[in-house]
């Protein structure tokens, strides 16, 4: 097996999706002090002020790496074919600069968790739903390889998935399929491309906004007890500590090309 070498050794020009919150924020905040000086971070998220205050607080932390704050909202799915190269040109950012290119795809809504499979009816939300959790993504994706094109360099793409891929959970049928879709994507694409450099990652039970969301909308009252079981005995763990076991994973690369890795 070919030896790959600790992707936080390189200079780097990195994607974060979802940044603002929850997972994506401890990647922001965790990855920032790990890559060389002179390393470009670009977070991405609708919400511009919680962008902003990762940011700050990312740079208190790690001065020497530059943060781009990107207001972006992965449904709108018609504005993104040009983005990577605006943003290179926008902030005087040359991709010849960097020695390594990474994208972490953690943008992820979790639908209507009030209906059943047989209740969903509108059109409209439910292709809005595929537009933000899968549409986008590949759109993104398929943005940020045609910018950064250059197979010689180490090019990385990170996709945060879930569980739910695997086991049916009632009330979340969206998520469930949307999660399982993105994961077989990213196995046809390290076949189509092996050059890539592929993760997917299940940061298994963690105490997210999203997980809350469930929790408090969800009528099924098996399901929400069991989460705020989980929630009170300990299973269910802060994103920090699961963002940690990322870390670790990225820095020993070791796993299979397009492998799906937890937390756990």
């Amino acid at each position: 097996m070919e030896k790959h070498k600790n992707v936080f050794l390189k200079k780097s020009f990195v994607v974060i999706t979802g940044a603002s919150r929850g997972l994506g924020r401890c990647m922001a905040l965790q990855f920032g002090g790990k890559f060389p000086s002179g390393s470009v971070l670009v977070l991405m998220a609708r919400n511009a002020d919680a962008l902003t205050s990762v940011r700050s607080d990312m740079l208190s932390a790690a001065p020497n790496i530059n943060v781009v704050v990107m207001q972006y909202d992965q449904g709108n799915v018609e504005n993104i074919k040009e983005i990577f190269n605006d943003l290179l040109a926008g902030n005087n950012f040359s991709k010849n600069d960097f020695e390594q290119y990474m994208i972490v795809h953690n943008c992820a809504t979790v639908g209507d968790v009030t209906k059943k499979s047989l209740e969903l009816s509108d059109s409209t939300s439910v292709r809005k739903y595929f537009d933000i959790n899968l549409t986008g993504m590949i759109l993104l994706n398929t943005s940020f390889f045609q910018t950064f094109s250059d197979s010689t360099k180490s090019r990385v793409v990170i996709n945060m998935t879930s569980s739910a891929t695997t086991t049916p959970l009632g009330y979340m049928q969206l998520y469930c399929a949307g999660k399982a879709a993105r994961d077989m994507f990213m196995r046809v694409l390290a076949v189509e491309e092996p050059s890539l450099r592929i993760l997917t990652f299940s940061p298994a039970s963690s105490d997210t906004a999203l997980r809350r969301e469930v929790e408090n909308l969800c009528p099924d009252k098996s399901m929400t007890d069991a989460l705020k079981r989980f929630r009170e005995d300990g299973t269910t763990k802060p994103p920090e500590s699961q963002i940690s076991k990322l870390v670790q994973i990225l820095e020993e690369n070791t796993f299979e090309n397009a492998a799906y890795l937890s937390g756990k």
